[in-house]
């Protein structure tokens, strides 16, 4: 069957997620394949073999875990499977000081339409992802973290699920949403990208479609075509993510790297702007419980992924839309400032400045996406000396248009009108492709030294240059470059 994507459909493909000290998580598709062995080989150690069983019910994906009989914190390891090999290093001791080196960043959207020939690849954008490959291999980075919009299933209307005909068959909406994961995660430059390095993820609106809980209604067919996409998000997205996989939202999630955290927050699964809810019940008391339980006492630097930014949008831009007719204003009601949401990311900072203030050494650092600009906040206390660091990377490949661009250098100013209990201050703003790297290294004293960089894309030299780099140490001290 011909695809519409211009480099096919995923397949024959074999990636890693998500490791620990003894285990990883090994995400494949392989079509009309009943099963497949997967080996694990770790210098010294006798080969790990499972089955991975595959059927037509989870469009040929499946997902098995690898566990060593004893941990190898550190240890470099392969995973074969069909001559295909993926690499990879196991995690230090959960609470041993460490270091580590990843890549983040979000929206993935190289595609555009030609007349002539349908959908293209906009390769002087899309060069982006090999320049990003490298880049992080030089950096010798363990881990990638897409941070939402890894699929536009809106993008363009060749293979957007609002545009097709109305079905009352949910397996064709299903069957839309697994069509263009095959076509996006085949992309060559990013599929090559999720293979050379372990993989985890979040989703935002475009995996489901535009401003998703934010939008003037939920109509019945948005919310059939919201549970194709939470189906399409398990088996080729959160299937690779750590914890225990559940098939209904939210998809939160949490890990460790020695005494580094990474929580990952799901800011689409319970969202409902008419309710006033963002995060839901389940995931707050969720987050409650694990930035006040065993897992975060043994960190001293955590990183929570919230795909849309905490600090971006100016509360005082979002309350002159509260006037507007809601389908005008859809945009701005998705921003974390919004009236239906503030109380949420109040209540947010407020466990996050809570957490950190209990040890000198503890850090907070946010990463976002979803504005298609890169930026570096500060957050503080009106009241307190507690400091959390936001950086956003977006986007990959999604195109920039004028308005947007316009739009984003507005709403940053003025950022502490009408704030009542925060002051956010903007450091540093980018309008061009983008993905960012941090590097965190244990300091004798105790927590972390954090580099953040963004390195933005230059499409003409096809280059990567450091838009922006800023170091933090435990003391909240920050130097920029």
């Amino acid at each position: 069957m011909t695809s519409i994507f211009p480099d096919g459909e995923l397949d024959n493909a074999v990636e890693l997620g998500a490791f620990d000290e003894r285990s990883v998580r090994v995400w494949v598709r392989f079509t009309g394949r009943k099963s497949v062995d997967a080996i694990l080989r770790t210098p010294g150690q006798p080969d790990v073999v499972k089955t991975i069983p595959l059927s037509e019910s989870s469009d040929w994906t499946g997902v098995l875990v690898l566990e060593r009989d004893r941990p190898a914190p550190g240890s470099p390891f392969t995973v074969t499977i069909d001559e295909q090999h993926v690499h990879g290093r196991f995690a230090p001791s959960p609470g041993e000081p460490a270091a580590l080196t990843f890549g983040f960043g979000s929206c993935h959207m190289p595609y555009a339409e030609d007349d002539a020939v349908g959908i293209v690849v906009r390769e002087s954008d899309a060069a982006i992802y090999p320049a990003i490959q490298h880049d992080l291999m030089r950096a010798g980075a363990d881990l990638l973290l897409l941070a939402g919009d890894q699929v536009y299933s809106d993008g363009l209307d060749s293979f957007s699920v609002r545009e097709r005909p109305v079905t009352d068959d949910d397996d064709i909406l299903l069957g839309q949403y697994r069509s263009n994961y095959r076509g996006f995660y085949n992309q060559t430059g990013m599929r090559q990208l999720r293979e050379a390095f372990p993989t985890v993820s979040i989703w935002d609106d475009h995996d489901i479609f535009d401003n998703w809980g934010s939008t003037s209604e939920k109509t019945p067919y948005d919310l059939r075509l919201f549970n194709a996409a939470c189906r399409a998000y398990g088996e080729y997205q959160h299937s690779r993510n750590p914890g225990d996989h559940r098939d209904k939202p939210p998809f939160h999630w949490a890990t460790r790297w020695g005494d580094i955290g990474i929580v990952a927050l799901d800011l689409r699964g319970a969202r409902d702007y008419e309710r006033g809810t963002m995060l839901g019940a389940e995931q707050w008391a969720w987050l409650q419980a694990w930035f006040r339980g065993e897992e975060a006492q043994s960190v001293s630097t955590v990183f929570v992924v919230s795909s849309v930014p905490v600090a971006h949008t100016a509360r005082w831009f979002t309350l002159g839309f509260d006037l507007v007719p809601k389908r005008f204003a859809e945009s701005i009601r998705d921003r974390w400032s919004s009236s239906g949401f503030i109380d949420s990311r109040d209540a947010l900072l407020d466990e996050l400045f809570s957490w950190q203030s209990r040890k000198s050494t503890r850090q907070v650092f946010i990463l976002s996406g979803d504005v298609h600009c890169a930026s570096a906040f500060t957050i503080r206390q009106r009241t307190g000396d507690g400091v959390i660091h936001q950086v956003t990377s977006s986007a990959f490949t999604t195109p920039l248009p004028l308005k947007q661009r316009v739009f984003n250098r507005t709403v940053v100013h003025g950022s502490n009108l009408f704030e009542r209990n925060y002051r956010f201050q903007n450091h540093f703003l980018s309008l061009t492709h983008n993905y960012g790297g941090v590097r965190v290294e244990p300091v004798d004293s105790g927590g972390h030294r954090v580099i953040v960089a963004i390195r933005a894309w230059d499409p003409k030299r096809r280059a990567l240059r450091t838009a922006h780099r800023m170091v933090v140490q435990a003391d909240a001290r920050v130097r920029a470059d």
